[in-house]
């Protein structure tokens, strides 16, 4: 019951970062939402993670989450709190006038289901000769006892199981909470270099743009002088409107992607920090890293994965639970054994020490529910053992497959460099030979064009490598540690 109360929470939460997203067109709402800030730079990663994970929402719904599961394990404890109970039962009519008052408290203990008790009983007036079990002497009678299950209970109780499964919630839900965290810190660190992707793109074509916007100046000259066809400046000016076009549509993309941010960007109090996303910056200071001792790091990780620890202590609940029903087979026999004596004045058969002893037994002859419920609760551990084999399979293999395109993703990088400086040789071999009349506009153009595409490409390479890099870490579920 609490594993379940603790999954669907989990899986609202879950629900809730899918929802709570603001949309690129969720304006009016959204706005209102965040601070914003003149000249407020872009946080460092390590500074947008920080804000994610100690003043989010969200993550504060999984610490209370956390929160809530250590209240379970204390509610399974208070079935083992000691307890007093009183009694007091008087005539009120009739020919009999007894009353009685009982005293009674009780310590249960964990082992053998046992509990010990301690009794007060007084009783004072006429009772008839079927209740005589009530008469006391005159200052009462006092007990001690103890009782305890010999065979069915005795090693496990539900009271146990109870308590044993609300330790292990507590744990899983650690677990899930490392998950979740882990993915949602992806989310946000995945936007972050979305945004410095664009901001960087922006940045090259811009610095392009400034170059080409200077040679215009001197083309519009040369047309003024009769030295080119106004044609060829017209042709220039389309181009350079390609590239205009090409940088509008790149600043619509840095801006999608840092009203994203904000959503991930969190102040103190929780509100969202919008950020003024014209430069990137200088040094990305990029903390997931990827080496070959961190391979190896991050391949021990996936033996503890959170996802694995999960379904592992989900198994040993199911454990717990047939431990359950297989004490469910076994025939009850329980003991219970006290002192008693009487004080004060009265009837002489109620004086000295009396020591009881009791047994009782029962077994429901065919016990099908309990024969059931174990059969049932077995097909369940066979269940759990082969979806965590298929989940260790899975780790493995979504970690395989991020570690090829790493690999691939340094490669790309290499080649999409030495693309972009060739683009640039060509470009400014081409300007030389059009000042020199050995080419013409259209070439020159398509240099141009080459040469901001390759740059694009370029960066997008070394992002992509970033990407590559944080998804190992993601993979590995190691961008953050639920206790950090």
């Amino acid at each position: 019951m609490v594993m379940r109360r603790l999954f669907f929470t989990a899986i609202a939460l879950a629900t809730y970062i899918v929802g709570s997203i603001p949309g690129p067109f969720a304006q009016t709402q959204y706005t209102n939402q965040v601070q914003t800030q003149q000249g407020r730079q872009a946080p460092t990663i390590e500074a947008l993670v920080d804000s994610m994970v100690n003043y989010h929402p969200y993550v504060q719904a999984i610490n209370e989450g956390n929160y809530q599961a250590a209240a379970e394990l204390e509610i399974a404890r208070s079935s083992f709190d000691p307890f007093i109970e009183q009694k007091t039962k008087s005539r009120v009519s009739g020919y009999y006038d007894g009353t009685n008052l009982s005293q009674r408290f009780t310590n249960p203990v964990e082992d053998f289901n046992a509990s010990v008790f301690g009794e007060y009983r007084i009783a004072a007036g006429d009772f008839p000769s079927y209740e005589g079990y009530y008469d006391t002497l005159s200052a009462g009678e006092a007990s001690v006892g103890v009782a305890m299950s010999l065979l069915q209970n005795r090693e496990i109780d539900k009271r146990r199981t109870e308590l044993r499964n609300a330790g292990l919630a507590t744990s899983q839900w650690q677990a899930l909470a490392t998950s979740l965290i882990n993915d949602f810190v992806y989310k946000g660190v995945s936007e972050y270099i979305a945004w410095y992707e664009s901001a960087l793109q922006i940045q090259a074509v811009t610095e392009l743009l400034n170059t080409a916007s200077e040679r215009e100046k001197a083309l519009v000259t040369r047309v003024e002088k009769g030295d080119l066809a106004s044609i060829v400046l017209t042709e220039f000016k389309a181009n350079l409107l390609q590239q205009r076009l090409t940088l509008a549509e790149l600043k619509q993309k840095r801006d999608m992607h840092a009203q994203m941010l904000s959503f991930y960007w969190r102040s103190p109090n929780g509100d969202m920090l919008a950020i003024n996303s014209d430069q990137p910056p200088n040094d990305l200071s990029w903390p997931f890293w990827i080496g070959n001792s961190q391979l190896v790091t991050l391949r021990n990780a996936l033996r503890s994965h959170p996802e694995l620890d999960v379904m592992k202590l989900e198994q040993q609940v199911v454990e717990n639970k047939v431990a359950l029903a297989d004490n469910a087979l076994l025939p009850k026999l329980d003991l219970t054994a006290s002192l008693a004596r009487d004080v004060g004045a009265g009837s002489e058969t109620l004086e000295g020490t009396e020591t009881k002893v009791g047994l009782s037994f029962s077994y429901p002859l065919g016990n099908r529910k309990a024969k059931a419920e174990r059969a049932q609760l077995q097909s369940k551990q066979r269940e759990l053992a082969h979806k965590l084999t298929s989940t260790q399979q899975a780790i493995i293999q979504r970690f395989e497959q991020a570690l090829i395109y790493w690999a691939q993703a340094k490669d790309i990088v290499s080649l999409q460099s030495e693309n972009a400086a060739l683009a640039n040789t060509l470009s400014k071999v081409e300007k030389t030979r059009f000042d020199a009349g050995d080419s013409d506009m259209f070439v020159l153009n398509a240099r141009a064009q080459n040469e901001i595409k390759a740059k694009i490409k370029e960066i997008k390479a070394k992002v992509d490598l970033l990407k590559s890099e944080l998804m190992l870490y993601k993979e590995a579920a190691m961008l953050h540690s639920f206790d950090e």
